[in-house]
């Protein structure tokens, strides 16, 4: 069959699937991967989840089931040797799932394939089986449902449902029937037998007979909850499997990861998990503005950064305390500042300005960075995302990244021209602003209300990135962003009717909704992209060492037809070390923030809603088209709508977002363009410096759209686990990498001093 048994492994670890832990789940009886969707985000950190779907089920429900347990090891340990790459591997069943994941983890070793641990969760062993009968009727599998709980049994007595639920059980039971265990030779691996203490059809006793199917070790615990303690507790089960494995820190976890037939219990029952305990906001800002280090250190000024606390909750932060920490570094020094105050209490802009030497051949070089951080809440952190913690090279905190990692470059290169004595040919202006992540008092609000407050020759923000090769330590390319992408927020919503959870029925609201999220997950735009990243992936295909990356951008730059460019499209994203980074700079992307249903526990909600953005890279998709592809995708299971402005229609909205599409790139024939072209090839040799497409929207566009030259950079060296973690829970970047970037700015910032 071409259809794979294993779903693309999830939370997977920096390295494409070379380092770390690969989990793969085996189903109980008459389930597939979606039994799982509790476990996506509950794993280690280092630890990726594969999932086994057999067909006639889930995604393969048109496909004839297997019965046959050779066939169905055979499949499922190929695909394991194809994903595993070189991590260590744990394979995990449930019920039945627990006797597949025997079978495949003897195929494994027999193929010289390191199994790390075989887990049987709440399964009978091997030796239980006898292959003396395989003839199941429907009747059979009706009362196998019932009696285990399965299903709730007034949706049993419905015809649709029992048509979807009883051929999987069949022909699993059949699978069972059909099975001997004893012509299997005992597999010599860990094994850990797990059982649950209210589990009325696999006891303790049942389950401590796995002691006799290994030859290696075998240990057991107990988890409370009852046979299906997979779905109704777990973390004890993950605990119980991986506990003396990995360390079990938690990991990021995937909101919309859990798929059609997962929506109700881990999309729309979202709940946010505790974060680690920290003090108060109050108590972190009280006295904080004080600052007794080394200004020109980076990471010294990164970590009193992110103490402040300057979470924006939608309506703008508390950036005042910050503000005031910079003024006293910038006074200390002897350069003039400034804070403005905006009309939300406490939430302020900052400047500092390094004056010309005599009179400025230039408009002023502005270093913009925003105070603002987005919320640290929902996710659990290892760390406490304000305390600025320094571990194994990695300084980690909400902002390291997105962006007071920045602004600590910017800062520190800056003073450290200022002790050198230096001046420049222009004024050189650093600024704070706020109400970066959202707040109604922005950049944009600063040049409408203060229009002579800052008349900026260029302005150099948040960016471009700097790429490794895959050895992870060699210079590959350095990007100064020209433009941004420009997002557009849509809702999705499903009706059916409420009613009592007594009742419940086929088409249900959360359902539908799963449905349409699944289907718009799975939807790709056209490889599409604009000047600025042709430009970009021309220069990368020069840089990299990685032959086989290199040839498909070329193809894909070559290409002539849309079906040959989507080809080696793909390619490129798959091959490339950073693949959602290149994904979103070569394409319309979606990306899906919020779902909500329901109000009280007894009701099925009539309605469901969720909102995602589209972004679009500027001269590459009309938004108009893509809202009609999106519609024409959906088709009348779910209404579509164009989020705007109160008051907006739908057709300003998307006339207001052409207009910033539109928006010219910014020029890279600058001296501050070549000045950081120099910078880079000083500090990062080997690298190629050139002109890029960021793939986010940052605070440069109000200034793109007066035709300032506008240019964005994270001047330190990044990896896709880094990437990943931007917004999200423990945010990082490396403590030498930022020293390194930091020299970058220096060395742009050398470029425009006087007497050089």
């Amino acid at each position: 069959m071409s259809t794979p048994w294993l779903g693309t492994p999830e939370n997977e670890p920096e390295g494409g699937g070379t380092t770390g832990t690969l989990v793969v789940c085996f189903a109980p009886t008459g389930a597939h991967g979606s039994t799982f969707a509790g476990w996506r985000g509950r794993l280690p950190g280092d630890t990726a989840l594969a999932l086994v779907t057999p067909p006639g089920r889930g995604t393969r429900i048109d496909e004839e089931p297997v019965v046959d347990m050779a066939v169905y090891a055979d499949a499922v340990a190929a695909e394991v040797r194809a994903a595993r790459g070189g991590r260590r591997l744990v394979l995990i069943g449930v019920s039945l799932g627990a006797l597949l994941a025997y079978e495949t983890c003897g195929r494994l070793l027999d193929a010289g394939v390191p199994v790390a641990r075989l887990c049987a969760v709440a399964g009978q062993c091997p030796g239980d089986f006898h292959g003396d009968g395989d003839e199941v009727t429907v009747e059979d599998a009706r009362a196998f449902v019932a009696g285990t709980g399965l299903t709730d049994p007034e949706l049993l007595a419905d015809p649709e449902f029992e048509e979807v639920l009883l051929p999987p059980v069949i022909a699993d039971l059949r699978l069972c029937g059909r099975y001997d265990g004893g012509r299997t030779p005992v597999p010599d691996v860990e094994l850990r037998a797990v059982w649950a203490t209210d589990d009325p059809h696999v006891p303790e006793v049942t389950v401590r007979r796995w002691a006799d199917w290994t030859r290696g070790t075998c240990t057991f615990r107990s988890v409370e909850g009852g046979h299906y303690a997979h779905q109704e507790n777990p973390d004890a089960v993950i605990s119980a499997c991986l506990d003396g494995l990995v360390d079990t820190r938690p990991s990021r976890r995937s909101v919309l990861g859990a798929g059609a037939t997962a929506v109700a219990g881990t999309l729309l029952g979202l709940g946010a998990a505790a974060a680690a305990p920290r003090a108060s906001a109050a108590a972190r800002t009280a006295g904080a503005a004080a600052f007794d280090g080394d200004p020109t250190d980076p990471v010294e000024l990164a970590v009193a950064m992110i103490r402040q606390d300057t979470s924006n909750p939608g309506d703008g932060a508390l950036t005042e305390p910050y503000a005031r920490m910079l003024q006293d570094i910038f006074r200390a020094a002897g350069v003039a500042t400034e804070i403005v105050p905006t009309p939300k209490e406490g939430n302020v802009h900052f400047f500092a300005r390094v004056p010309a030497s005599g009179t400025a051949r230039e408009k002023p070089l502005v270093l913009l960075g925003h105070s603002d951080v987005v919320p640290a809440i929902g996710d659990a952190w290892t760390t406490d995302p304000f305390a600025g913690a320094i571990k194994d090279g990695k300084l980690y905190g909400r902002g390291a990244l997105d962006m007071k990692g920045v602004n600590a470059a910017f800062v520190a290169a800056l003073l450290r021209h200022v002790r050198e004595g230096a001046t420049f040919d222009r004024d050189i202006v650093f600024w704070s602003d706020c109400d970066e992540e959202q707040g109604p008092y922005g950049v944009r609000w600063f040049l409408v209300e203060h229009p002579d407050r800052v008349e900026a020759g260029a302005v150099i923000t948040e960016g471009g990135w700097v790429l490794d090769q895959r050895d992870g330590t060699t210079p590959m390319i350095a990007s100064l962003t020209c433009n941004d992408k420009r997002s557009l927020l849509l809702r999705l919503e499903t009706s059916s009717y409420a009613t009592h959870t007594s009742k419940p029925f086929t088409g249900q609201a959360v359902i539908r909704l799963g449905e349409v999220l699944e289907q718009l997950g799975d939807w790709r735009a056209h490889i599409r992209p604009n000047a600025l990243s042709l430009r970009y992936f021309a220069e990368l295909a020069g840089a990299t060492t990685d032959r086989r990356l290199a040839e498909a951008l070329r193809q894909m730059l070559a290409a002539r037809g849309e079906q040959e460019r989507d080809r080696a499209g793909e390619a490129v994203i798959r091959l490339s070390g950073t693949p959602e980074l290149h994904n979103a700079m070569l394409r319309t992307t979606l990306a899906f923030t919020a779902a909500r249903s329901g109000y009280y526990p007894s009701i099925v909600p009539g309605t469901a809603t969720a909102e995602f953005r589209a972004a679009f890279l500027p001269g590459a998709d009309d938004p108009g088209r893509i809202v009609a592809e999106l519609r024409s995708l959906i088709g009348n299971r779910a209404t579509l709508t164009v989020v705007g402005n109160p008051g907006e229609s739908e057709e300003q909205v998307l006339d207001r977002l052409r207009g910033y599409l539109a928006t010219p790139d910014s020029t890279h024939d600058t001296d501050v363009f070549r000045a950081w072209q120099a910078a880079v090839r000083r500090t990062h040799p080997g690298a190629r410096a050139t002109a890029c497409q960021f793939e986010a929207v940052t605070s440069a566009v109000p200034f793109r759209e007066q035709n300032i030259p506008v240019y964005g950079m994270y001047p330190f060296t990044v990896d896709r686990d880094m990437l990943k973690r931007m917004h999200g829970t423990d945010e990082h970047i490396g403590v030498e990498a930022l020293r390194r970037g930091t020299d970058t700015v220096y060395h742009l910032l050398a470029g425009l001093r006087t007497g050089t």
